[in-house]
């Protein structure tokens, strides 16, 4: 062991002698120009898990080699998930001990389960497979849902696939690519719709006028999210896509006993359309089991968000909260899941009764509002930059409630209840008193001593409010830096522009310098 101590500091002194992250990175793209160096035992760990993924994407793409290169010349989004390895090392920029290890194996689990997904959908893609027999058989047992609603709901289906129709052709493509939505968003304005709505519905409403969605399923639940972007976007989608739809129609002030009895007769809606395009009956005994299960993947939650509140937070980052959403709305109910959760926080439960924190940390932010998809790894530059460790994140918060698995009403109670405070839901159409509180509990509960603000640009619901955020804090004595960016979008504000407001702040109001002074004005315009 003395040994491999000797070679760890010979091997660090030779390959990280000046610790400047930008050394290793290309101009203009700010891709790894080799692998970071973390030590020999963590860097041996990242090379596995690193070769662990491309056996992952082998095991998917090869079997199906002619139909998956035709799925990526016939959807322009496909040719992003080629970059996925240099994403995850993005999202892993700067880990070691069991932060690296939690965020490999949450971000292999995830390309484990997307690329099994794939296999699904170009299956059954009419797009793909036109006038195929087997692919209508299997699209006659294929539940679309938007990607806003968890789809917990097709735990009662047994014998079906639920697929979150948006997750695989916008919302990943939007964070593995920063670039992958300007087209799509540019094709939304140029058939004349508005330019000043979201990012997110924008792209979900170029894609459907290209007609780049897989033609997969035999129905949908769509949603209805209140924002003039996710109107105009549901209906071009409607009229392209063509399947039967419903919405769920889901109550927005969630925290009101008065509207459960309605938010519950919308579930017994949807389970009832489902089971007319179906022709399979609900599965109350399955739809337990997943509930159960989704039960013990938020325990599993709770129990990172306790070590998060220790003086040593072992799971922030990136990872962190993108596996949460993912989690939470695609593979809510998974054993799997389940199985990859409980082994992580045995790792994450290891390094905390050790004492060990190894990481430089100055600051525990609570980071507010939604982030920031095309800079996915803000986080990892916060930490790495300035210090600056996110310790809690309000995208991390949603669908933590337990569900009553006692009887058919209370799991249909509790079914309501997830999808009203799923993602930009719980805090973002929740009530302007919920996003406002759950602040300040939040900043609290996890001992912070400053918040992160992003200011999404074009969420007009959240900008409403965004002067009683600067006022609670300034009357509560709070440091908030206000960080702008547009969600999806980044020829409005730039990841360097993101960092400029971040710069000034820690400069200027908190009269700090940078932990790496390289990492201060870099470009990365042109990085996937």
């Amino acid at each position: 062991m003395k040994l491999l101590d000797i070679l760890d500091k010979k091997l660090t002194e030779k390959l990280d002698a000046t610790h400047h992250k930008a050394d290793i990175l290309e101009e203009g793209t700010a891709i790894y120009r080799h692998r970071e160096w973390r030590g020999l035992k963590d860097t041996a760990y990242d090379f596995s898990q690193w070769a662990r993924l491309w056996g992952i994407l082998l095991k998917w793409a090869v079997p199906k080699a002619p139909q998956n290169v035709k799925a990526i010349w016939r959807y322009r989004w496909m040719f992003h998930y080629l970059t996925v390895p240099s994403f995850f090392d993005r999202l892993c920029s700067g880990m070691t001990g069991a932060d690296l290890r939690a965020a490999r194996n949450n971000l292999n689990y995830l390309a484990s389960n997307v690329t099994g997904t794939f296999n699904t959908i170009f299956d059954a893609d009419r797009n793909l497979h036109p006038g195929s027999a087997k692919a209508e058989e299997l699209n006659k047992k294929i539940i679309c849902v938007d990607e806003l609603l968890p789809a917990l709901i097709g735990k009662g289906f047994p014998n079906c696939k639920t697929i979150l129709f948006q997750e695989y052709a916008m919302y990943l493509p939007s964070v593995i690519q920063q670039h992958s939505p300007v087209h799509y968003i540019n094709q939304m304005e140029i058939h004349g719709l508005p330019a000043d709505v979201c990012p997110l519905p924008s792209f979900e409403a170029g894609l459907a006028i290209e007609n780049d969605f897989p033609l997969i399923g035999c129905c949908m639940l769509t949603s209805n999210m209140p924002c003039d972007g996710s109107i105009m976007t549901s209906m071009i989608q409607d009229r392209r896509i063509g399947l039967p739809t419903q919405p769920l129609n889901i109550p927005l002030r969630w925290k009101r006993e008065e509207v459960q009895e309605y938010a519950v007769a919308e579930m017994k809606s949807a389970i009832e359309f489902i089971e007319k395009h179906t022709g399979e009956t609900f599965d109350w005994d399955a739809f337990k089991k997943g509930c159960e299960i989704w039960n013990e993947q938020n325990k599993a939650k709770f129990e990172k968000w306790d070590m998060n509140r220790t003086s040593i937070p072992p799971h922030t980052g990136a990872s962190a909260w993108l596996y949460r959403i993912f989690e939470h709305q695609a593979v809510c109910g998974e054993q799997e899941a389940l199985d990859n959760d409980r082994k992580v926080n045995k790792i994450l439960e290891e390094q905390v009764a050790k004492g060990i924190c190894p990481k430089e940390i100055r600051h525990r932010a609570i980071i507010w509002n939604t982030p920031c998809n095309n800079y996915a790894n803000f986080n990892n530059w916060l930490l790495e930059c300035w210090g600056i460790d996110s310790v809690c994140e309000m995208i991390d918060l949603h669908g933590s409630e337990l569900i009553d698995t006692s009887t058919h009403e209370t799991m249909l109670y509790g079914l309501a209840k997830m999808y009203q405070t799923s993602t930009m839901r719980a805090h973002t159409k929740g009530g302007y008193e919920v996003m406002y509180d759950d602040l300040w509990r939040k900043y609290e509960e996890f001992h912070g001593d400053m918040i992160i603000m992003f200011d999404q640009i074009s969420c007009k619901g959240v900008g409403a409010i965004s002067g009683l955020f600067e006022e609670g804090a300034r009357e509560r004595g709070i440091k908030m830096c206000i960080v702008r960016q547009d969600l999806m979008d980044p020829t409005s504000i730039s990841r360097k522009d993101m960092r400029g407001d971040v710069n000034v702040f820690m400069q200027n109001v908190m009269g700090e310098e940078p932990l790496d002074p390289t990492l201060v004005d870099f470009d990365d315009d042109l990085s996937w």
